[in-house]
């Protein structure tokens, strides 16, 4: 397999990833949309101008909002990510993740129905509006620990199903993977789903996360050897947040990814 290696990362990052030789930067739409139009061009040419590409933007809206609250204002966001799509249509963005637990989540008690209706209405709207720009949703499978809502793949693609947009698709985090103690045969069997690979050591607790390396203690074997069988060719991003060196880390998990997809 021969996949492009990716690691979240924000502008100011650029110039050290596309130093430490990663093929992509995974940014997030919350910094995109916070940027100022001259400060969004600035970042635009910065990207042009390095070796990296940007096909993947995080969470389409702010991370500390609720779709199934009464104060979301599905017009506002209508809004809201029309102007985001077409910035990420700019960068060259191929998919959005869907994956903030705590926005998607829904109530436990109360006017239950009528919040996964909203929840439904909004993963609607976001799929119309980013299909307008070729740009894919994917819905990220999580763990009760963030979610309680879409806990694997096979859930995520039934929730596609319901939905029936043709720009709709579900991808991995090696994370909730272990922690959810799914088989590696799920990766065989839904080999065709997967367009999107994220990883971090997964024995770290959540929500320390620190890039992969050869001398971390994990034994990521199994993961790469069923990434290996079904020839995964996409993007492996690095989801690390937590960091001794910055750039030291970044090649070191560089090396130890190229490694383990040989």
């Amino acid at each position: 397999m021969n996949p492009k290696i990716s690691v979240f990362g924000f502008s100011k990052d650029i110039d050290k990833i596309a130093a430490a030789g990663y093929d992509c930067i995974e940014m997030h739409m919350h910094e995109i949309m916070s940027m100022s139009k001259s400060e969004f061009s600035q970042t635009r040419q910065k990207l042009a101008d390095s070796p990296l590409n940007c096909e993947v933007l995080d969470n389409p809206i702010p991370l500390d909002k609720v779709i199934a609250d009464e104060g979301f204002d599905l017009e506002f966001y209508r809004n809201y990510l029309t102007i985001g799509v077409d910035r990420a249509a700019e960068l060259n963005v191929k998919y959005y993740i869907w994956g903030n637990g705590k926005t998607r989540s829904i109530p436990t008690s109360g006017e239950i129905e009528a919040a996964k209706a909203k929840t439904f209405n909004f993963m609607e709207m976001l799929a119309d509006i980013t299909n307008e720009r070729g740009i894919t949703v994917l819905i990220e499978p999580l763990s009760p620990q963030v979610s309680n809502i879409i806990h694997s793949i096979p859930e995520a693609i039934d929730f596609v199903s319901k939905l029936g947009k043709p720009n709709l698709g579900t991808f991995i985090d090696y994370r909730w993977f272990v922690d959810r103690n799914h088989p590696y045969s799920m990766i065989d069997e839904y080999a065709e789903e997967i367009k999107h690979v994220h990883i971090d050591n997964p024995d770290m607790p959540f929500p320390t996360r620190l890039a992969p390396r050869d001398d971390d203690g994990h034994d990521y074997s199994k993961f790469f050897d069923a990434l290996n069988r079904i020839n995964y060719d996409k993007i492996i991003s690095i989801e690390a947040s937590t960091f001794t060196d910055y750039e030291k880390d970044l090649r070191n998990s560089l090396l130890f990814i190229r490694k383990m997809c040989i």
